[in-house]
This record gives structure tokens, sequence and C-alpha cells, in this order.
């Protein structure tokens, strides 16, 4: 098996110059860009698929009639240092206290589709809008790559709080790290992770049995094992997390974002400081 790994905005980049040369090279798909699947899906570049786990997933997971399925269940949190941070923490808001200036981390949207999808969110919302980005980089907000390296950031202290993915932070507080995070109470950011087929793929049997064992008990366990929160109804969530149902979520316009995409990540990047 061959993988190309990287940050979603990397990932799309490359499939996309492919697309360009009429030579898409992948079998399976699976990155954290909804308005990409469906852009993909329109043009007739994913493969149906009608598989056995299929009826173990919530239905509203099956995008396009079964031409992408979500996998897991992920959300973009604030996450803190426990040492660093003593006060309540709630939501978007906390990341703006003068307290934490120079001490707030969070990933590019130049590289992350998670971060794009929050700034899309985020600066659609009346609640928020550019604004919010304006006062968080006068807050001296620390930007780097991806989600990850904030929640290391968090854990090791160079950041007191910051913004991450929730399966990061639950890895961290396991091995010991003194973190802790919060589904924002002003409502997180649900990141879609669909995964998909390439229509024209030279291997699609092998295609359809990798993503249905995802999709899977055993293909969720592993999952499970690495934080997310599964959609099959045969296995369970983590201990301790709550359910989907009672986590609030802000909504996003994957039409926008297919639209300013480009607008987006560079009105972002210059407020941030970040080119």
């Amino acid at each position: 098996v061959e993988i190309y790994r990287s940050g979603t905005v990397e990932v799309t980049a490359k499939l996309q110059a492919e697309m360009q040369a009429d030579s898409i090279r992948a079998d399976v798909i699976w990155f954290a860009d909804m308005a990409m699947f469906e852009d993909l899906g329109k043009k007739g570049l994913l493969l149906k698929m009608d598989l056995p786990e299929a009826k173990n997933i919530p239905q509203k997971f099956v995008y396009m009639g079964g031409k992408a399925y979500e996998a897991r269940l992920i959300y973009q949190i604030i996450a803190y240092n426990t040492n660093k941070v003593k006060k309540p923490v709630y939501g978007w808001k906390d990341l703006l206290d003068p307290a934490y200036r120079g001490k707030v981390g969070s990933a590019s949207a130049l590289y992350s589709g998670a971060t794009l999808t929050q700034v899309t969110t985020l600066s659609k919302d009346p609640n928020f809008g550019w604004d919010y980005y304006r006062k968080l980089a006068a807050n001296d907000c620390k930007i780097v790559k991806g989600n990850g390296a904030v929640a290391r950031n968090i854990a090791t202290g160079e950041y007191s709080i910051g913004i991450t993915i929730d399966f990061m932070a639950r890895d961290l507080i396991e091995k010991g790290s003194p973190v802790a995070y919060v589904y924002q109470k002003d409502g997180a950011i649900y990141i879609p992770t669909p995964i998909g087929i390439i229509s024209k793929s030279k291997n699609p049997e092998l295609a359809k049995a990798f993503v249905n064992f995802v999709l899977g008990v055993e293909g969720q366990k592993v999952l499970v094992n690495h934080g997310y929160l599964p959609l099959n109804k045969n296995v369970p969530l983590p201990e301790g997390v709550p359910s989907p149902a009672d986590i609030k979520v802000l909504k996003t316009d994957w039409q926008y974002l297919k639209e300013n995409r480009d607008e987006i990540r560079n009105r972002w990047g210059e407020i941030m400081g970040v080119m």
C-alpha cells in the first residue's frame, strides 16, 4: 500500500494537480474538506459504494447516495494546560483573554483543513465574524502548521491555551499530560472527514473492502483506540466523552467555502500575519 499523508490543504492541492492532468493516482481519498468532496461527486469523480457496513452508521453520514461516507466524528475544541490555566474555560472568547497574550496557539488555515473549516464558520457567524480574528491576532496568537503541534505545545506549556482537535487532546490526557479541553458552550466546530473512492480507481474492489473495514466494528475500534468518536452503532463511545447529540455545533456553509476558499485563506493569513 502506498500512502500520501499530509495536511488537508496539501492533499487537496496534490489531488487538484492530478485532476488537471487527468491522472488521479489515488484509489481511496480521506481528508477534511467536505466542500471538495461534494465538488468531486458532482464531477463524477467518486465511485458509488454499496457497502455492507453502511447500514450500521447513521444515514446522515452517508453522503451523495453512497459516494462518500463519514468514518469518525472529530471536533475542533479549546484545550488548555492545567498548570497554566486555573480559571474555568468555556469557549472561543477565552482565547482573547489578555492573561494569555502570546500563549494562545492555533493551526494554520493555509495548511489545516480543520482550521479552514473553523475560519469559514466563525467568519460568517454574526457572533464572531472577521473581527474575532483581529482580536485573536491582537492577543498575539501563535500560528503553527497543524493541530497536532498546537496540542503538543499546550502539553509542554509553551502555550497556555489554544485550538486543536478533541482526539489529540484526549490522547495527551491518556499519556498523563497536564491537558484538559472543552467542547465550546458557544459551539464547537464539527470537522467532516469523508472517505471515498476515485471513480477511475484501478483497484475498486480492494478500495471498497478497505472503506468497508473502516466503517466496520474492527476498523471503528482502531479509530476509537486513537481517540476518535465512532459512528458504527455497535461500537461504544470512549469513556467520559459526551454523546454527539449533546455537543453544540456551529453551522458551516460548505458552498461558501467551496466558492471562496482562496479568499478565506488569504484574508485569514493577512489578519494573522501568516503568508
